[in-house]
């Protein structure tokens, strides 16, 4: 169900901080508006980057921050739903990742889910892709 005006509002907050916190390169502002929990599920782009509980996502942020010269994150629209003290959104996701001097340009898929506690929204899933290159538009498949 659509979420409340008020309820999208503080989602889109949780995600401006989420860019922040890239952009500044700060973990703490990362792991503030994370559920600090150890079934908490983070996976990225990287073969590797299935990262369960708050420890180990902490490890996850430090390695993309440190790989980085800097990061910028943009969201595209955000259609955000939510049943009771649960939320969520997919959406576009760009992120720019200055590396070497030279930018990359992630352009992927976003999706997030949120858990209100003690009157703060906080995520507790995070998967964020990037369409594979090697699939034909109209195809279910890669093809060789």
């Amino acid at each position: 169900m659509k979420a409340d005006a008020k309820t999208s509002q503080e989602i889109e907050d949780v995600l401006k901080r989420y860019a922040q916190g890239y952009g500044k390169k700060d973990v703490g502002t990362l792991m503030e508006i994370m559920a600090p929990d150890e079934d908490l599920i983070f996976i990225g782009t990287g073969k590797d980057e299935w990262v369960q509980g708050s420890t180990e996502l902490k490890k996850g942020f430090e390695r993309d921050l440190s790989q980085a010269e800097s990061i910028k994150v943009d969201f595209g629209d955000l259609p955000i739903s939510a049943a009771g003290n649960v939320a969520w959104t997919s959406t576009m996701m760009t992120m720019h990742a200055e590396i070497n001097g030279e930018i990359l340009v992630l352009e992927g898929r976003l999706s997030v889910v949120f858990e209100k506690r003690k009157n703060k929204w906080l995520i507790v899933q995070l998967h964020f892709s990037i369409p594979a290159t090697e699939q034909e538009e109209g195809q279910s498949f890669p093809q060789e």
